[in-house]
């Protein structure tokens, strides 16, 4: 058994009688590939075939949108993907034409090509999964006494979705003792909310693979461990738990200088102790091997004003090979 992280996806397109005119496959973090090959007909009839599957988990993927343009616009073909990821385009043109491949979770896929001759061309196009978003980051906020607390939210990436509204100038409420939480129209909140897309995946070193049933109970020791009480233990728990309880295994890793990094929170008056909980993590098939994470540096013992954080991402970043 092998573990492999993704480090640098390079790009491959073989081309055999049909011609490449240029490629645009991706960004710099997340790079496709795609292998086309081409086999002549004995009948004046051009297909194009071909089979899209996850380039991290080779699985096929399932209802992807495959695109034909020609690139003088008087030609479209269309197909998706079949249950084995496979898809056939028959009886195009001999032109030049734009290839467009999109699935939902993946990132989209741009090259042109052109047919010359009456051909079987055959396409082997592996997607990388999209950067994962961030889910869920809730913020709750116990001060000493009721005050106004400031939070201003430094995000390398887009913000997605923040309740209430994110303004420009970030967060202005005013908490209780008990983590309630007023904004200036006096309209109540138990806790901050964001979700967003990074420039750039957090890629773990380390971590814990734990069986989809130890899960729980897995979570329930380790958030006790880092610092959250019952209650936010309790809301990670029930938002996480139903997709990762059916997982054979599960992949866990709790970020902590690199997601600091990544999202970093301003707040004043400045908390005592911050508890941030940001977990990654991966549905395995297989118990694979990888170095044990040391906690340590993240248990924290609340004191004074104290401000928490927990959230999660899905992560694509290791392949299982037998």
């Amino acid at each position: 058994m092998k573990t492999y992280l993704k480090i640098t996806l390079l790009v491959a397109v073989n081309l055999f009688s049909c011609k490449v005119n240029e490629r645009n496959i991706q960004k710099k973090y997340e790079k496709s590939e795609i292998t086309i090959n081409l086999k002549k007909n004995n009948i004046p009839a051009s297909y194009f075939n071909g089979k899209v599957t996850d380039l991290i988990t080779t699985e096929p993927i399932i209802g992807a949108i495959v695109r034909l343009r020609s690139m003088d616009g008087t030609k479209n073909y269309g197909a998706l993907t079949d249950m084995d990821g496979n898809f056939s385009i028959k009886n195009i043109d001999l032109v030049a034409y734009q290839l467009q491949i999109t699935s939902l979770d993946y990132e989209k896929v741009n090259m042109t090509f052109e047919i010359k001759e009456h051909s079987n061309c055959t396409a082997e196009v592996q997607l990388i999964p999209a950067i994962s978003q961030v889910e869920k980051p809730i913020i709750y906020l116990y001060p000493n006494h009721k005050q106004t607390i400031h939070i201003n939210l430094n995000y390398a990436g887009s913000l997605t979705h923040t309740y209430p509204k994110y303004p420009d100038k970030g967060w202005s409420v005013t908490a209780e003792p008990n983590g309630t939480l007023w904004d200036e129209n006096n309209q109540e909140y138990y806790a901050l909310f964001w979700e967003g897309k990074p420039t750039k995946e957090i890629i773990p070193q380390d971590g814990f693979v734990v069986s989809g049933k130890e899960t729980a109970t897995f979570l329930e020791e380790k958030l006790t461990y880092l610092g959250l009480n019952r209650r936010e233990a309790n809301e990670f728990i029930m938002y996480w738990l139903p997709r990762m309880e059916n997982n054979p295994y599960n992949l866990i890793h709790f970020s902590s200088k690199q997601y600091e990094e990544q999202a970093a929170l301003e707040i004043s008056p400045k908390p005592e102790t911050l508890i941030r909980v940001m977990m990654l993590t991966q549905a395995l098939q297989t118990n694979i091997k990888i170095p044990l994470q040391d906690l340590s540096d993240l248990k924290k013992t609340r004191k004074g004003f104290t401000v928490v954080e927990w959230g999660g991402s899905l992560i694509h970043t290791f392949k299982e090979e037998l």
